[in-house]
């Protein structure tokens, strides 16, 4: 009866082979060591694999695993730690999550929370973190790759990193790498996207915070912050807009906001800025979409109080439609402020270097609009130099052409410069 039986199995599990119905086991372990720890594992569907290890003392893990073909690991390795990972997928293309928590920190306990959704195929999160961080990872659509690293407690200094990655659409990728008090979050709509955050302490409580978000196609943002209290916003907008950031030293603050590309012509904002020390604040605002093609804004400021902002604008022309905007700024040192605002076929570049005085920096203001204008500006050293330019054309085709150059050095100087048509 015995062999009859495991016949019928045979020749039954033989003809799930033949009709392709048949089906890959899933695996789960998990191996726990501690007290009051907790472990829950559900896989519905097949092929999915899980592991599980916890060691130390009230750790919470729960992987459910659906539609086949998902892979999840979980190590907890310290006290206290929550993990919770949910993936969809199928057996062509199932999704990895990979988490990592603990040791413990110097002087600190676990307290590590890592949350991993991802819903599609193919989808990859990897997260590694070392006391006090949370980590919250939410991934839905095809192809889509997260990768978060905190390292936290260093010589009994705080460690409160966050992270927050949530990403819609296909094959987009975010890295965040963080050390200290730093908060990140990247938020990701669209296709092919590419946000890597670097935040880096020294030994303390260094508060840097990086927010991108990114909506559109073939976006990309690199910020790197080191040290102290930095901030940097960037939010893109539209298809193609890119956007680096690094700042280092104390206080900076940089907001980079591009749009473009969405309802109009194809987006190519392009944004540079680079701070080195003290109290530097940077802005950048490029809109679109009405022809906002080629703006591109560099800044690079280095010592002291420096302040740049520049704003260009694709949608407000008087023609809705010239785009090609370009400003250069460069500060290095001292009290020194640039502003430049433009429309249409502009060029703008600023240079500054050196000194100004405590109660009047330097300060270079370009303002222009209509047609192929350029302002150049330049002040090098000594004290107290303003420079104006305003240029207004407003688009009649044979219209003038406006130039302006104005370069100081020296002391009290002021140079207003003003054309109209």
């Amino acid at each position: 009866m015995a062999k009859k039986t495991l016949k019928a199995l045979a020749v039954l599990a033989l003809l799930a082979f033949l009709n392709g119905n048949a089906f890959a086991a899933n695996t789960a372990t998990s191996t726990t060591t501690g007290d009051d720890n907790i472990s829950t594992i559900t896989q519905s569907d097949d092929g999915q694999t899980a592991d599980v290890t916890q060691s130390g003392d009230r750790n919470d893990s729960d992987v459910d695993q659906s539609v086949g073909g998902n892979t999840a690991t979980v190590n907890q390795d310290s006290d206290d730690n929550l993990s919770t990972v949910t993936q969809t997928g199928d057996l062509t293309g199932g999704n990895t999550a990979s988490v990592q928590q603990g040791p413990d920190g110097v002087g600190a306990g676990g307290f590590n929370d890592s949350d991993v959704v991802q819903s599609g195929d193919g989808n990859t999160a990897n997260v590694t973190q070392d006391s006090d961080n949370l980590s919250t990872i939410s991934q839905s659509g095809d192809n889509n790759s997260a990768d978060v690293t905190q390292n936290g407690q260093l010589l009994g200094g705080p460690a409160g990193n966050d992270s927050d990655v949530n990403q819609s659409g296909d094959m987009n990728t975010a890295t965040v790498d963080q050390d200290d008090d730093n908060i990140s979050i990247v938020d990701q709509s669209g296709d092919s996207n590419t946000a890597t955050v670097d935040q880096t302490g020294f030994l303390g409580s260094d508060d840097n915070y990086s927010d991108v978000n990114q909506s559109g196609n073939n976006n990309m943002a690199s910020v790197t912050q080191s040290g102290n209290i930095n901030d940097s916003f960037v939010n893109q907008t539209g298809d193609d807009n890119d956007a680096t950031v690094l700042q280092t030293g104390t206080g900076n603050v940089s907001n980079v906001d591009q749009s473009g590309g969405l309802f109009g012509p194809q987006g190519n904002n392009s944004a540079t800025v680079t701070q080195g020390g003290n109290d530097n604040v940077s802005d950048v605002n490029q809109d679109g979409p009405d022809g906002a093609t080629d703006n591109t804004a560099m800044v690079n400021q280095s010592g002291d109080n420096n302040s740049a902002t520049v704003n260009q604008n694709g949608s407000a022309t008087p023609d809705t439609w010239a785009n090609l905007n370009s400003a250069d700024i460069d500060q290095s040192g001292d009290y020194n402020n640039a502003t430049v605002s433009q429309d249409d076929l502009n060029t703008a570049e600023v240079d500054q270097s050196g000194l100004g005085t405590a109660l009047d920096p330097n300060t270079v203001t370009i303002n222009q609009l209509g047609d192929d204008d350029f302002a150049s500006a330049t002040q090098s050293g000594d004290e107290g130099n303003s420079i104006m330019i305003e240029q207004d054309a407003c688009c009649a085709s044979g219209g003038p052409v406006n130039s302006a150059i104005a370069s100081q050095a020296g002391a009290f100087n002021t140079t207003t410069i003003i054309q109209a048509p």
